[in-house]
């Protein structure tokens, strides 16, 4: 397994620092002081010609030096100084594994720093040197205290999540930040792959997968190349392990100058957004709350269900966390059986707040630490109930520490997740390390504990989606037919748009249903077509330099008799002159005009980093002003496409909701799929954009076509 050689990175036997310096600001300097400080469990060789001695230990004045055996190095020397470096390292022979933190390689974007980048590389391939970097600060693993970073402040505490940065900065000041709150947020190992010359994310992902220690994968993302792989090797582990990622770069930049609403409506993060869902990836948008997350996740069991219950010893900590679920969707607040409820009556003060409001226990400053222990158990033991968020603000008069020791005694009896919130400070310090030393996670503010509850619901659902998930995020190239290659080629050639009937002559071949048509060279023929199609008809330009045919005056409607044919005929024809003197017309295409039905958008488009894209939103003004609309990595399978349904914010009205007729979701739900199989299969489709689509109780039909090549 080729992950596997990255042992030699987290577990290396001895370290050399090449580039180690005794100036405190120098990253040479920091780099070793770590490793001695944290007590690296193997010995460590600085290397700088000037040194004899550093931090107490000898130096060596190159790798050739150095009489023992060296397993890892990291370089900490200008660029062009990097390629000697490597080159003293294969005459060794022993060196497995490089971090490389200098900068001024590829990411430079210099042709001459690009093909250094490539001659250090080629140097350590043909040695069998795996490389992390360049321009990078390495990895952590707090099993051997290992840390090749030049991050000062970083505390190492064991626990069960490892993280992958793509911002060294950003994500040694996350650990930095994790580890110096008032209960340290553990964790296993740490990476940062910098230019990924060699080792990149996903290996480490796949590392990660593999690593007993590792219960949950937090990840810092600007943005990936390889996006669909990162979303296959993420669905093979999301079904094991959970993958948390804060994503940046929220705000929704166009595809450009799409020529289709599908195109337009599909901003970056849309895409990331969908397919984070698809893979089972858990979404969050702060750093608190990936490391909240993560800690929760790997500490507490997975809720069987998302009935969930606010027990707290003070209203206001309480209503804060009743807000943070109630504006969750994925959260309903439990609701209490009668039993429980007399149960918690008998154990709690007469003041407690027990049956107001549902999923609610406001137990009330006078409950002693006996009291929040029982009516925490009382909660638990009631089978509706799936977790519980645990609130307190001890009174002077009880001892947190007994308190904690009391619910953590709770907790462990059953295999429900509990988040807690003491507040605050020095005063519920001892029971905050009690619990979390008992594996029950705690944190400093109310909706800290609540948004924590809500992420293992939704990581229970994701872990439910991704095993009943058959589709596959692969794309498997399919025989092209010769019938859709006679459209596809002159197309292409001429530079030219796929007209209507030509679209849909493609997705026919898909089984997309469309409203009857047929194309008409002049006016007798189109009368004929619309006798034989039954009135009232529809009438379009067809011409491959007309795509939006309504702004040319392209499209008339309504026509119910063979005088408003002809001279709907007549009049496209003209605009068509007028507007676009330079199209070529070929006729207009004669549609049986379809009955009133709910209307929707269908499309897909070829995205630069996740390849084939599915969408669908209502049509209209909908799409326009709402964009109501949901996307996915096609392929997708029936059961998915309805989930993409279901994420409209106008669902409700496909199931019949206030009086509405309720519509044929399995057939929307085919087509959406089948839109999906057309731009696997056929590579050379950058967009498709079915607008409008017209959904009824019993059948759904595509009124109108458009392929972009």
């Amino acid at each position: 397994m080729k992950s596997k050689s990255l042992d030699h990175f987290f577990y290396p036997k001895s370290i050399a620092v090449v580039g180690a310096s005794e100036d405190p600001g120098k990253a040479g300097y920091q780099i070793v002081r770590n490793l001695l400080d944290l007590q690296f469990s193997g010995p460590v060789y600085p290397v700088n010609p000037k040194l004899d001695e550093l931090c107490g230990i000898k130096c060596f004045p190159d790798l050739a030096a150095i009489p023992e055996a060296v397993e890892q190095m990291v370089v900490s020397v200008p660029a062009f100084a990097v390629p000697q470096v490597f080159e003293q390292a294969a005459k060794r022979g022993d060196v497995k594994a490089a971090v490389i933190i200098a900068s001024g390689f590829s990411e430079t974007k210099e042709p001459e720093r690009v093909q250094l980048e490539k001659k250090v590389l080629a140097i350590a391939q043909e040695a069998g040197i795996r490389v992390i970097g360049p321009n990078c600060i390495g990895v952590m693993n707090t099993k051997n205290h290992l840390d090749t970073t030049f991050a000062a402040g970083i505390r190492q505490v064991p626990g069960g999540m490892s993280v992958i940065s793509q911002s060294g900065a950003l994500g040694a000041s996350i650990m930095m930040f994790a580890t110096n709150q008032a209960v340290p947020i553990g964790f296993a190992k740490w990476a940062h792959v910098g230019n990924q010359a060699d080792v990149d994310v996903l290996e480490v992902m796949e590392y990660y997968r593999d690593d007993p220690d590792t219960k949950a994968i937090a990840m810092y993302m600007e943005g990936i190349n390889n996006a669909r792989q990162f979303l296959e090797v993420a669905q093979s582990i999301c079904q094991e392990k959970p993958v948390i990622i804060l994503k940046v770069g929220r705000s929704e930049v166009g595809q450009g100058a799409a020529a289709s609403h599908t195109g337009s409506l599909a901003g970056s993060d849309s895409i990331y957004q969908a397919a984070f869902k698809q893979a089972g990836i858990l979404r969050v948008d702060t750093v608190e709350e990936l490391l909240d997350a993560a800690k929760a996740i790997s500490m507490q069991p997975l809720p069987q269900g998302n009935r969930i219950v606010v027990l707290t010893e003070a209203g206001g900590p309480g209503i804060i966390a009743m807000d943070e679920l109630g504006l969750s969707p994925e959260i309903t607040l439990a609701k209490l059986s009668p039993k429980t409820k007399e149960k918690l009556k008998e154990i709690l003060p007469p003041m407690a707040i027990v049956d107001h409001t549902e999923g609610y226990v406001d137990m009330s400053a006078a409950a002693d630490e006996k009291q929040h222990a029982e009516a925490l158990r009382c909660i638990l033991d009631d089978p509706e109930v799936d977790g519980v968020v645990h609130l307190s603000v001890p009174p002077t008069f009880l001892q947190p520490k007994k308190m904690g020791e009391l619910t953590a005694e709770v907790v462990s009896a059953f295999n429900k997740p509990v988040t807690v919130c003491y507040l605050a400070g020095d005063w519920v310090q001892a029971a905050r390390e009690v619990l979390e030393e008992r594996g029950i996670p705690t944190f400093d503010m109310p909706e800290r504990a609540a948004q924590a509850m809500v992420n293992l619901v939704r990581r229970a659902n994701l872990v439910q989606r991704v095993k009943e998930q058959k589709s596959t995020l692969s794309v498997t190239k399919a025989k092209i037919s010769e019938s859709v290659l006679n459209i596809i080629q002159p197309a292409q050639t001429n530079q030219r748009a796929v007209t209507e009937p030509e679209a849909r002559s493609i997705l026919h071949g898909f089984g997309v249903p469309f409203v009857p048509a047929e194309l008409a060279h002049n006016q007798n023929e189109a009368v004929d077509i619309a006798k034989k199609l039954g009135y009232p008809v529809v009438l379009k330009v067809v011409s491959p330099q007309i795509i939006h045919k309504s702004d040319v005056g392209g499209v008339e409607v309504n026509l119910d008799s063979e005088q408003k044919v002809r001279s709907a005929f007549s009049k496209i024809v003209a605009n068509a002159e007028v507007n676009m003197p330079q199209a070529e017309i070929q006729g207009l295409l004669v549609s049986k005009q379809a009955d009133a039905g709910t209307e929707l958008i269908i499309g897909g488009m070829r995205d630069l980093q996740f390849g084939p894209v599915v969408m669908v939103g209502f049509g209209g003004i909908f799409v326009e002003v709402l964009k109501d609309v949901s996307f996915r990595v096609a392929p997708i399978s029936e059961k998915e496409a309805q989930a993409m349904l279901r994420e409209l914010k106008l669902y409700p009205l496909l199931t019949g909701a206030r009086g509405q007729e309720k519509i044929d979701i399995d057939a929307l739900a085919d087509m959406i799929v089948k839109v999906g199989q057309a731009l696997v299969e056929i590579p050379h489709i950058k967009e498709i954009d079915l607008n409008p689509v017209r959904a009824y109780s019993q059948e759904v039909l595509a009124l109108d076509a458009r392929i972009i090549i």
